[in-house]
């Protein structure tokens, strides 16, 4: 059962652009592709470089 959701029409506009680059058939294919793809990323690294160390906060750093 196929059903519709709203988007604007600049998001539209990148959707089309992104199918078309990625060869996708279908927003349908386009969609389930880029939900798949994010399912694989591993979140820890999401923002975080892996060889950066941990921020430390030096409370003397706030000291004149």
């Amino acid at each position: 059962m196929a059903t519709s959701i709203q988007v604007s029409q600049d998001l539209h506009d990148k959707l089309k652009h992104l199918k078309e680059r990625m060869k996708a058939k279908t927003f349908d294919e386009l969609l389930r592709r880029l939900l798949e793809r994010s399912r694989h990323s591993p979140r820890e690294r999401f923002g975080a470089h892996p060889d950066m160390k941990r921020f430390a906060h030096r409370d003397e750093s706030h000291e004149p």
